[in-house]
């Protein structure tokens, strides 16, 4: 390991004097400006023997305290009574990735306003899925927050205990999906020794010690996670006088979610009321759970949060203050001025009805404005930038953008607000349930016609009026005009997938085919962006997977895209291919099927399920087919109609013969993106007969 040594040497060879710290064998450290000369390190001009030094750091080490002494040291009964427990735990769950002992969160906010949160886990590896329990992340924002690790270690099987030490946290720039620009560095810690049988022990506390508003105060925990647990602990924490407002979820018999979200109360023990404690300077809310059963792992299910036993906190019962608090902010950065003015203008132009100012707007914010994140205080990160910033930069994140899209309206006279969502893939964060002010996502609500409407320039894909799938089925904030809103499930037809098709048999058994595609929604925005991010001199490659995926063994003929680029035009695809051997013979008969006519049902996979379900969309699909049969082919049998409506999908299908050619036509229509629990049974029944419907062929028998 020390002739590791000679590599950091090489480095700092070439410096002259540079603050750091140097770790020594001896698991000390010390931080000073650091030179080394002639062989011989120097902390603030003290020699260092070069065999007592480990590692170095170069740079300034910060963002984090630790903790040493022996206020959190280990005890060999402590780790006995660890692994007793783990036993008994293995016992009852052999199937388990890991085991939790131990799973406490304590959230507080002080009489400064410092919210000071504190975690302590311990739990036994059994699988390498539990590994990641030794890598621990934050984030940090200078000068607003910092963490201290009070203890991290793993205990290996033999009982070795092998403690973190600063050489152990790395930073770096935050890994984003997107262009971001910010202050903060992303630390990391990963204890040392950690493998499968271990136990894993550690905790810290992340302090925010300059909140820009100590009122956002909101909390948050969850007691079930994929693991058994033996105690999972929360207590909140507020100044004496402040009232304290919370929400349990999923731990009482009453809860709307049983029947919906999830089909029972989970298995564990512990009360339901909090244990109310006042010291002279707070009010601790705590809550404890014992004997805590894993949550079962279900494709499609909803939300961990939606279907996980938890508690929600904050400092109001209503939304007053956040109404006025972002409300403010969001008027002060929807301001419009001499160039806003001019800029809207000339892009509505002679457009004279509301409606197509807005689509105007709509299509040149999504593609002029560059979606980058650009964040730092509260103001900017949740209200966005000034409209005119945003302009200036031609770039912003989801709330600059909503920011500057309601701005341009505002100056053509159309009404428009930025408002705040949690999009659907994320959570059904039930607003007039509880009181919940934040979201991850930023977009607008834009009136014509007397009506509002949702629309998001966040992407640079969707033609009016359509906007993104996550964006519907859930409540939004608009703070402006201080209300709570629930936007539903965005229609069928508004995200859809439409096609025409021929196909001419021949007598050989050669198809050929030509299929025209249109589109709309996310739908659309999906396909235009396939191309429009593809080369175009690979075009014809994806063409070429697109009909391998219609049918097997088709080689592609010609094809045309219509309106790649121009988002305020329908995107569609009209292309030729050729199948041979079409048809599947079948002792006397000739078997063809409609190209590529299929409907997923992934989520009625189980027999029985926990969760209710979330599907990605709604959506509606049509085909339109006409075979036509050459003369050596006439139809002996074709399949009959098909009609089935419930609460969540329709389906129509019919064969219709035309002389000696059949045409077929069908509709399917997703309406709903959560099915309850306690509606599995039939829907599953119902996506089966449709799946069975599918299944039905056309038989042909040849000519005499």
């Amino acid at each position: 390991m020390r002739n590791q040594f000679i590599l950091i040497l090489a480095v700092i060879a070439t410096l002259c004097a540079f603050a750091g710290q140097i770790n020594y064998w001896s698991g000390e450290s010390e931080q000073g400006k650091i030179t080394y000369e002639d062989g011989v390190f120097k902390l603030d001009n003290r020699d260092v023997p070069r065999n007592e030094v480990k590692k170095v750091f170069i740079g300034e080490v910060k963002g984090t305290e630790s903790v040493t002494g022996d206020e959190y040291a280990l005890s060999q009964e402590q780790i006995a009574q660890w692994r007793a427990l783990a036993e008994e735990m293995e016992a009852e769950y052999p199937d388990a990735n890991g085991l939790i002992f131990y799973d406490y969160s304590r959230q507080t906010l002080t009489s400064d306003g410092r919210e000071i949160n504190e975690t302590k886990f311990t739990g036994k590896i059994l699988t390498q899925e539990t590994k990641w329990w030794a890598q621990r992340g934050w984030y940090i924002d200078e000068g607003i927050n910092r963490v201290k690790i009070l203890y991290a270690r793993s205990i290996s099987p033999d009982g070795t205990i092998n403690n973190y030490s600063p050489e152990d946290i790395t930073y770096s720039e935050p890994t984003r999906g997107a262009v971001f620009f910010g202050k903060g560095k992303s630390m990391t810690i990963n204890i040392p020794g950690a493998d499968v049988g271990s136990i894993i022990d550690f905790g810290y506390i992340r302090e925010t010690y300059a909140p820009e508003d100590p009122e956002l105060y909101m909390t948050q925990f969850f007691f079930q996670s994929n693991e058994p647990a033996k105690i999972a602990k929360v207590d909140f924490e507020v100044p004496t006088g402040r009232d304290f407002y919370y929400d349990l979820l999923l731990l009482e018999n009453n809860d709307p979610l049983i029947g919906d979200a999830a089909s029972r109360i989970q298995n564990l023990t512990g009360s339901r009321e909090p244990i109310i404690t006042k010291t002279d300077s707070s009010t601790i809310y705590t809550w404890e759970m014992r004997d805590i059963e894993p949550r079962v792992n279900e494709a499609h299910a909803r939300s961990y949060i939606n279907t996980s036993p938890g508690i929600f906190g904050s400092l109001y019962n209503d939304y007053s203050y956040y109404h006025q608090r972002f409300g403010e902010l969001h008027r002060e950065h929807v301001k419009i001025t001499p160039q806003l003015d001019s800029l809207a203008k000339a892009i509505v132009g002679d457009a004279d009805s509301e409606k197509e100012k807005v689509a105007r707007l709509y299509h040149w914010v999504q593609r002029n404005i560059r979606y980058i994140s650009v964040k730092g205080a509260l103001a900017s990160r949740f209200g966005g930038h000034y409209a005119q910033i945003t302009y200036d930069n031609k770039y912003g994140d989801c709330s600059d953008k909503a920011v500057f899209f309601a701005t341009l309206c505002d100056a053509v006279e159309i009404e428009a607000y930025p408002i705040i969502v949690m999009t659907n893939d994320a959570a059904f964060i039930d607003r007039e349930r509880f009181v919940f002010w934040g979201g991850n996502h930023a977009i607008n609500e834009v009136w014509w016609d007397g009506e509002p409407h949702v629309l998001d320039a966040t992407s640079n894909l969707f033609r009016f009026p359509y906007y993104s799938m996550g964006d519907c089925d859930l409540y939004y904030a608009n703070y402006m005009r201080g209300e709570i809103v629930y936007n539903p499930p965005i229609l069928p037809e508004d995200n859809s997938m439409q096609s025409k098709t021929i196909v001419e048999l021949s007598a050989d058994g050669t198809a050929a085919i030509r299929d025209s595609f249109w589109y709309s929604g996310t739908m659309e925005a999906m396909y235009r962006g396939w191309f429009q991010y593809t080369p175009e001199i690979r075009h014809g490659k994806v063409m070429e997977q697109f009909i391998a995926g219609r049918k097997s063994g088709a080689t592609l003929g010609d094809f045309r895209l219509s309106n790649i680029d121009d988002i305020s035009l329908p995107f569609g695809m009209v292309f030729d291919y050729s199948v041979e051997d079409y048809p599947i013979e079948a002792e006397e008969y000739f078997l063809i099927d409609v190209p590529a006519l299929r409907y997923n049902f992934d989520e009625i996979e189980l027999s029985k399920r926990e969760y209710g379900i979330k599907v990605d969309m709604t959506y509606m699909r049509t085909h339109d087919v006409t075979f036509i049969l050459s003369e050596g082919f006439t139809a002996e049998f074709v399949p009959g109609e098909f009609s089935l409506a419930n609460d969540y999908f329709t389906y129509e299908a019919k064969y219709e013969r035309v002389g000696n050619n059949v045409h077929f036509t069908d509709r399917f229509r997703r309406t709903k993106l959560r099915i309850p629990i306690s509606d599995y049974d039939s829907y599953k029944a119902d996506a089966e007969r449709i799946l069975a419907y599918l299944k039905e062929r056309i038989f042909l028998t040849e000519k005499s």
